[in-house]
């Protein structure tokens, strides 16, 4: 009996003042073999986090290192990163995208480390949006890394950095998933506040392919990542797509054709 309670896994979630992070949080909670989860922010959750634990803590702090080494984390799961501007501006999302991917990355290695696993949320942005970019990409398709979006660039130099920590810290699993667009209700994302707009513009003589993905999806990807799969990047994303006009008309809205600028 203790021998298997000695092998119940201890898992620190980042962000969990945002959906991602706090239903990651509650569905672990709801798992047998995790022992403990503690979630951490620099706001307080607007999710009801169960029987975790929140710490208020910056991840460019260096107590995070302290906290893993405490604890016997064996698992993170890290959802802090940011694609979008509606709530922090481009020079401290780019300070939490990367100086704190950085710092929380540093403090799971090193002696005495017991982080054994770390499951990093990316973006399929990552491959840029231009109008000739095909579809169904693999995971081995070229990153845009001088994309003009500063939120592209950031997780693009987050997954080179998570990348190289892989290679000098074989004994810790690194995987990176790479999301389609989700809808959320309770926190739209740019993509469903352009949708949920009176009239939608678009360009006239392009219909381009939108990927969607349920929000539950999304979390049972990451759950799933905590327990197994070799390192690597994922994409997270529907087999198929549709048209951005079959969804607008799907959904009865009106799209207005503007000319490119």
């Amino acid at each position: 009996m203790m021998e298997r309670m000695a092998r119940k896994r201890r898992v620190l979630v980042t962000g969990v003042a945002r959906w991602w992070g706090a239903l990651v949080v509650q569905r672990l909670t709801e798992d047998p073999d995790v022992a403990d989860v503690i979630g951490i922010d620099i706001r307080e959750p607007r999710y009801d986090l169960g029987r975790a634990d929140y710490l208020k803590l910056d991840i460019r702090h260096s107590l995070i290192g302290k906290l893993v080494r405490a604890v016997g984390i064996d698992t993170v799961v890290h959802t802090l990163t940011r694609i979008d501007s509606f709530d922090m501006d481009p020079v401290r999302a780019h300070e939490m995208n990367v100086i704190g991917t950085l710092n929380l990355l540093a403090g799971c290695a090193g002696e005495g480390s017991p982080v054994r696993r770390f499951v990093l949320k990316s973006s399929g942005h990552v491959y840029g949006s231009r109008f000739d970019l095909p579809t169904g990409l693999r995971e081995d398709h070229r990153l845009d890394i001088n994309s003009r979006h500063q939120f592209v660039r950031d997780i693009v130099e987050v997954e080179s950095y998570a990348s190289d920590f892989a290679v000098r810290n074989p004994n810790i699993t690194i995987l990176a998933l790479r999301f389609s667009n989700s809808l959320n209700a309770d926190e739209p994302q740019p993509l469903a506040r352009y949708l949920d707009l009176e009239v939608v513009p678009t360009v006239i003589g392009y219909d381009p392919p939108i990927q969607l993905i349920h929000r539950d999806d999304c979390i049972e990807a990451m759950v799933i990542a905590t327990k197994r799969g070799p390192g690597g990047a994922y994409n997270i994303a529907p087999a198929g797509n549709e048209a951005l006009s079959t969804l607008l008309d799907s959904a009865g809205k009106l799209h207005a054709p503007l000319l490119p600028p």
